[in-house]
């Protein structure tokens, strides 16, 4: 028996992680440059249509970009692909919105995503006539029963439409919620304990909640139940008007690698190890930037891979 009383489960994942990146429109050129670097990709679907829920278009809500789906096609050959979405916004008290997870399961299904993610965080909100107004960022949430239950709905939804495994990311927040029930690993931790639902550990989210004055990622990741993490994401970032934000703009900060390192190969379930970079950041980290940090992943997942076999 697990120590959240879980119990082991009987199909374990690979021993190495997947290496891989976040996609976005310069990935497929990062992949060419250093194709075998590159074993995972995470797909973000809301980023390979346009949504016109408030337009008068023809054709319906969804436009695919079809030219962006076929790029990726070509980069999946021989990788595993998976889906990170950022509309869904499982915690926010409205009702989850059903046509584009329509649309984000047919994508899924014919790309074969093999799992999907979304974020503890809240994307949407309710803003007077529109009922789900984007906040422009994830805000945080408060870790009590209402939100448990909130998500304990959606996420039977989800998955019966997805037919793939679903995991949650850490938020990274500039201001905490005070008087929360639970905290956000063991709010995590009953995610996977009592709706098997795992954990995507951003580490990088940590630093910046760190350095806006949340708590202290050694201390959270003492919390969190190894078994939870499925994947990790890594990134960099840079200060904004007072914050540290995670622009996903910079190779990863020294202290993100020390806990990768201590805490990664505690994660038996631990499927993918993810660097985020936004496109718009590619001229300041450069395909050898890029590669550097992918090279120094897969020294990280050989870690995990030789801890499990001593396992």
């Amino acid at each position: 028996m697990s120590i959240s009383g879980r119990p082991p489960d009987t199909e374990r994942r690979p021993a190495k992680p997947l290496v891989g990146l976040l996609n976005n429109p310069v990935v497929p050129s990062v992949i060419k440059y250093a194709p075998e670097l590159v074993e995972y990709v995470d797909v973000i679907p809301d980023r390979l249509w346009y949504d016109f829920e408030y337009g008068e278009v023809n054709g319906g809500r969804f436009h695919r970009v079809t030219g962006a789906i076929d790029e990726l096609r070509d980069c999946a050959k021989g990788r595993v692909l998976g889906g990170h979405g950022i509309g869904l916004s499982l915690p926010s008290a409205i009702p989850l919105d059903m046509e584009m997870l329509a649309e984000a399961s047919s994508l899924a299904r014919e790309l074969n995503l093999q799992w999907y993610s979304e974020h503890l965080s809240m994307f949407l909100v309710s803003n007077g006539s529109v009922p789900n107004s984007q906040a422009g960022l994830g805000l945080p949430i408060a870790y009590d029963e209402e939100t448990f239950d909130i998500i304990r709905t959606k996420l039977d939804i989800l998955k019966a439409a997805l037919g793939c495994d679903v995991f949650l990311e850490n938020g990274a927040i500039f201001t905490p919620v005070p008087d929360s029930e639970m905290s956000e690993p063991e709010f995590l931790n009953r995610l996977y304990c009592e709706l098997n639902c795992g954990t995507l550990l951003d580490l990088h989210n940590l630093y910046v909640n760190e350095r806006n004055g949340g708590p202290s990622p050694l201390e959270y990741l003492e919390q969190l139940n190894p078994d939870c993490v499925q994947e990790i994401h890594l990134a960099g970032g840079h200060e904004l008007a007072g914050f540290y934000t995670d622009a996903h703009s910079g190779l990863t900060p020294p202290d993100v690698w020390s806990w990768a390192h201590k805490f990664a190969p505690r994660f038996k379930n631990l499927r993918a190890i993810v660097f985020e970079f936004h496109e718009s950041y590619f001229e300041r980290l450069g395909f050898e930037g890029i590669a550097g940090e992918l090279e120094r992943i897969h020294e990280l997942a050989e870690a995990v891979q030789h801890s499990t076999i001593l396992c």
